[in-house]
């Protein structure tokens, strides 16, 4: 008899390799016809699934794109949650975001193949700078923890958009270079730039 916690792992496996393959079709046929023509229908075809089974993963059609992204902001805030008592609500933020440039870059070429996708449709921009809002509310979380004046949450909210924007113009620099670059050094130095001023550009210790 097979165990509880078996059954539980290989169903998951499944639904990992199931929402791979969806993926791994959007990536094709996207590439190949667009996005506007490519229908649910084609992206369940070429996943060998059915328009079910596609709705049971995806709620529409854009989020093919971003199969990870659900489980991405999980983990991010699950470490900015676990932040020792004390520590710099940035120093947690810095920790986040390198261990997700590591996971990037792990998967450079999909990224890559993501973000050629994304700048081909208009639909999928939008659906982006959407998924986008929940990681800037997360970041403002964090800046604003315990904050206990207007003024401070709205500081950390406009810090968390630049932020934000610091994060779109690394991540464009990195795929323009064809993932290659390393992108944990180039979050280092545009987070050092947020954190200590752009004249200055690096931490005072590393400063030269």
């Amino acid at each position: 008899m097979v165990s509880m916690q078996l059954v539980t792992s290989l169903r998951d496996r499944k639904k990992v390799r199931t929402r791979e393959a969806l993926f791994d079709a959007a990536m094709k046929l996207f590439e190949e016809r667009g996005f506007s023509a490519t229908t649910v229908d084609d992206l369940a075809a070429e996943a060998h699934v059915s328009r079910r089974t596609f709705f049971r993963y995806f709620p529409e059609k854009e989020a093919v794109v971003f199969p990870w992204d659900a489980e991405r902001l999980a983990r991010f805030e699950a470490v900015l949650n676990a932040a020792k008592r004390g520590e710099p609500p940035f120093d947690s933020i810095r920790r986040a975001l390198l261990a997700l440039a590591d996971e990037y870059t792990q998967q450079s070429d999909d990224m890559l193949a993501q973000h050629r996708v994304i700048e081909s449709a208009p639909q999928l921009l939008a659906y982006e700078r959407t998924l986008d809002r929940r990681w800037e509310e997360a970041l403002a979380g964090a800046l604003g923890r315990g904050a206990r004046s207007a003024r401070k949450r709205r500081e950390a909210r406009i810090l968390a958009g630049a932020m934000m924007g610091a994060i779109r113009a690394t991540l464009a620099e990195w795929f323009t270079d064809g993932a290659r670059g390393d992108l944990g050094r180039m979050g280092q130095e545009a987070l050092d730039m947020i954190e200590y001023g752009i004249e200055r550009g690096t931490r005072p210790s590393l400063k030269e």
